[in-house]
């Protein structure tokens, strides 16, 4: 086996025991259920918002200093302390504590992540399977996201205790297998054994990556007009998504017929049938997932990104219009609404490998892992007023009206920065001609 072919095999083990559907269906449930509050839970997700905003880009510095493995394999150690202390949280304290240890393993892991898979197969001359291979990776981590969503939901039934104790020994698994990915070339010495310091990098290079010329960087990087369209139109859907999250559940419910599932005549608990529901929308996002390369080659990044987001808009509409059209039980509204949910689920996870396959291609190798945080940073900035706004919508009208809304604002993006597109493109050969 090369040394390619065992990094790419090491990286999608790494995308696997990221995911921690163990514990997603029902994690605020128990919380609720050992005296944590709601309050907390807020403040614990306003704590691990602002961590992430503030943490990003110096978080992606750090990972372009010391080495995007030494940046992964911090990130995975606190994700592993933060999935451990769920079972011990009691307090609003040790909520927001285990938020803000999350919340920086995010940050660590965002920009890092990308830049570390893309500089290997770079220095292999594999760069064009980056869309390839970062799909097949987050396939592989909704398959099993959507696997141990099933398997958790019925673990939690014989003990609650089970599915955290199994989500944390996958993510303590994932620091071993993170430590065992390969440097990247430029934190390797001479004789290749290992990473080296940041002082060794820094004295053989000419131009040592410093916080001004990281600022410089990532400053030239999204000044381009041929990427702010692109990452601005990813950053709102991203936020949309996101907020979307929210009004997911009840608008699936609101929706689903009043009827128990049992199995072998014992009724399933409603988390038991959510999370098996969640699992089948998992598993289509990651058969469509794994085939966004293909969707990059026939109509182009941009084409593809766009297009991308404009359906993901639409799909969220479509839930209030099946409601307002059909009825709020009709079996046509039901299939309607869980197509549309899987719609714009899947094309988010769709968006992220191609997207970050084109910002890949036009950063430069120095300061990629900061230049890419510096995107998520704009991503969490845009995140904050269409979540409030959003909710505010969701409170005083309903959370279909609120699904609705979003997928709008999205539409409203995406068709506002093409039609500027277009415009400049047509005043471009316009005044090409008249020269």
């Amino acid at each position: 086996m090369n040394d390619l072919r065992r990094a790419v095999l090491t990286y999608y083990a790494y995308r696997c025991i990221s995911a921690i559907g163990f514990i997603g269906p029902f994690l605020n449930v128990f919380l609720v259920t050992r005296g944590v509050t709601f309050t907390d839970l807020a403040l614990g997700g306003s704590a691990m918002a602002a961590v992430t905003v503030l943490g990003e880009v110096p978080s992606g510095y750090v990972g372009d200093r010391l080495g995007r493995r030494r940046s992964l394999l911090l990130s995975q150690t606190l994700f592993a302390v933060g999935i451990s202390s769920w079972l011990f949280v009691r307090s609003t304290a040790a909520v927001v504590s285990v938020f803000v240890v999350l919340g920086l393993g995010g940050t660590f892991q965002s920009g890092s992540t990308q830049a570390w898979l893309y500089d290997v197969l770079d220095e292999n001359e594999q760069a064009g399977r980056y869309t390839e291979i970062e799909s097949r990776g987050s396939a592989l981590r909704l398959w099993v996201t959507a696997t141990t969503m099933v398997a958790g939901g019925l673990l939690y039934v014989v003990e609650p205790w089970i599915p955290f104790a199994c989500a944390a020994t996958l993510s303590w698994t994932g620091v071993g297998i993170v430590a065992s990915l390969p440097a990247n070339a430029q934190y390797r010495g001479r004789s290749g054994e290992g990473e080296e310091t940041a002082d060794e990098n820094e004295e053989k290079s000419d131009n040592p990556l410093t916080p001004r010329r990281a600022l410089t960087v990532v400053r030239r990087f999204l000044g381009r007009p041929d990427l702010r369209g692109i990452v601005g139109v990813v950053a709102v859907f991203g936020g949309v998504c996101f907020a979307a999250g929210d009004y997911l559940q009840p608008v699936v419910v609101g929706v689903l017929p009043r009827t128990t599932l049992t199995v072998a005549g014992v009724p399933l608990p409603e988390f038991v049938v959510l999370g098996c529901l969640y699992a089948a929308f998992t598993a289509l996002s990651a058969a469509a997932v794994d085939r966004a390369d293909a969707l990059q080659v026939a109509l182009g990044a941009r084409g593809a990104l766009f297009a991308l987001v404009g359906v993901g808009g639409v799909a969220m509409v479509v839930p209030l219009v099946a409601v307002r059209a059909l009825g709020g039980v009709a079996t046509a509204t039901v299939a309607a609404t869980l197509l549309a949910v899987v719609g714009f689920q899947t094309c988010l996870e769709v968006v992220q490998p191609i997207h970050s396959a084109y910002l890949n291609e036009h950063a430069e190798s120095i300061g990629r892992a900061t230049t890419l945080s510096a995107v998520a940073f704009v991503g969490a900035i845009v995140r904050v007023p269409i979540l409030l706004v959003g909710g505010r919508v969701a409170d005083t009208t309903t959370p279909t009206v609120a699904l609705a809304f979003v997928g709008v604002v999205a539409l409203g993006v995406v068709i506002g920065i093409s039609l500027s597109n277009r415009t400049k493109s047509v005043d471009s050969r316009t005044a090409s001609a008249d020269d």
